[in-house]
C-alpha cells in the first residue's frame, strides 16, 4: 500500500481500512492477518471515494454498497455503518454484526 496516509483529509480513518478493521474485529484477529486482502476483492481507493463529499463540498446521496468478502457479505452505508453477515448454509440463520461511525 506504499506510504499513503490511512486517513482522509478530514482526519478520519479511510473507509477501506474501517472495513478491514471491522472484519478483523468480527474474526477476532489482527487486521494484517485477514485473508483475502481487501484489494483482491474491491478497489480500496474506489471504496474510499464512494461516499466522500462531491467536488463542490456537498454530501453525496445516501446509499450503500455490498460485496462478498471471503465468508462474509459486507455492506457499507453512506452514514459510515459497516455490516457483516456471515454466509452460512441455506438452512442456517446468518449472524449479523454492525459497526457505527462512532469509532
Amino acid at each position: 500500500m506504499g506510504t499513503s496516509d490511512d486517513r482522509d483529509s478530514s482526519g478520519d480513518e479511510r473507509l477501506s481500512l474501517r472495513v478491514v478493521h471491522a472484519i478483523a474485529e468480527y474474526e477476532e484477529t489482527d487486521p494484517t492477518e485477514i485473508r483475502p486482502v481487501l484489494y483482491d476483492i474491491i478497489d480500496p481507493d474506489a471504496l474510499d471515494s464512494l461516499f466522500e463529499d462531491t467536488q463542490n463540498g456537498t454530501a453525496r446521496a445516501s446509499g450503500h454498497v455490498a460485496f462478498g468478502y471471503g465468508r462474509h457479505e459486507v455492506t457499507v452505508y453512506s452514514d459510515g455503518r459497516i455490516e457483516l453477515v456471515e454466509k452460512e448454509f441455506p438452512e442456517s440463520v446468518a449472524s449479523t454484526k454492525s459497526t457505527s461511525n462512532d469509532s
